[in-house]
């Protein structure tokens, strides 16, 4: 996915939970929720959640000390901090950071990139 894309998923996303947030004690909307960072996570490469299932395998007080544990509880937490308005340039900075970030621990935990971004057609021909 292209960055432009991405960015427009986290301002969908943003909206999205800011108008779903509109309602919390009103109206049961959980059934309406759409975690569109999620995607964006599964598209930029950061592993999937695997809290439930670690905290079930190893009991809750040990399971985020497994060398096979990820949560993306940062990152959501990362998205609420960073983006207050939804604008394109607080979608924009969050994107780089959460790669950079992610990228950089992945590498500092020993693994190796298995993610490769499809080159953008659009991109290589405007460099040609």
């Amino acid at each position: 996915m292209n960055e432009t894309l991405l960015i427009k998923l986290l301002q969908l996303h943003y909206e999205h939970q800011r108008k779903i947030d509109e309602f919390k004690g009103k109206l049961n909307l959980t059934y309406l929720e759409i975690d569109l960072l999620d995607l964006v996570l599964d598209a930029i490469g950061v592993p999937a959640d695997n809290s439930v299932e670690q905290i079930g395998q190893y009991g809750y007080g040990v399971w985020l000390e497994q060398s096979d544990t990820f949560s993306r509880g940062w990152y959501y937490t990362e998205f609420q901090q960073q983006v207050k308005h939804g604008a394109a340039e607080e979608c924009r900075a969050y994107l780089e950071n959460i790669i950079m970030v992610s990228t950089f621990s992945h590498l500092l935990n020993g693994g190796k990139l298995t993610m490769v971004q499809p080159i953008d057609a659009d991109l290589l021909e405007s460099l040609v």
